[in-house]
């Protein structure tokens, strides 16, 4: 198993808010993330790989909560879980006659998004850990 930058702890403590039943897995995906968008920096990592210097090692506990964060409340607002209104809901639906369709009215994202969100990138970027490697 690869490594996973935040526990379930750290991800409540990061957003106050109870885990989703999936954390697990969400984590270990953004940790993914997380990894891939830090491919190119330079920093000491201890024999597991994982980040030495705390500063780095908690921006990257913070990225990956912020990165679950976001799926969980986008999967709140879908199910309807969120407080939000359901005349909101992503979903649109038609029909004529006998006939029903469903279709969801705009993409939303899900735990197979390959970018991280605005807010992991930027505390990343804060430490210049999103470098971005150019070769002519």
């Amino acid at each position: 198993m690869g490594r996973v930058y935040a526990t379930v702890a750290e991800y409540e403590a990061f957003t106050g808010l109870p885990a989703p039943a999936n954390v697990n897995r969400l984590l270990a995906r953004a940790s993914r993330l997380v990894s891939a968008a830090t491919k190119a920096a330079i920093y000491n990592t201890d024999p597991a790989g994982y980040p030495t210097d705390p500063d780095i090692l908690d921006a990257f506990r913070d990225a990956t909560s912020a990165q679950v964060a976001e799926w969980a409340k986008r999967d709140a607002a879908a199910a309807g879980d969120d407080g939000s209104d359901p005349a909101a809901s992503p979903w649109t639906s038609v029909s004529a006659g006998g006939l029903a369709f469903s279709r969801q009215s705009a993409p939303t994202a899900t735990a197979e998004d390959d970018q991280l969100t605005p807010e992991a990138m930027e505390i990343l970027a804060e430490l210049g850990l999103c470098q971005v490697v150019w070769s002519p």
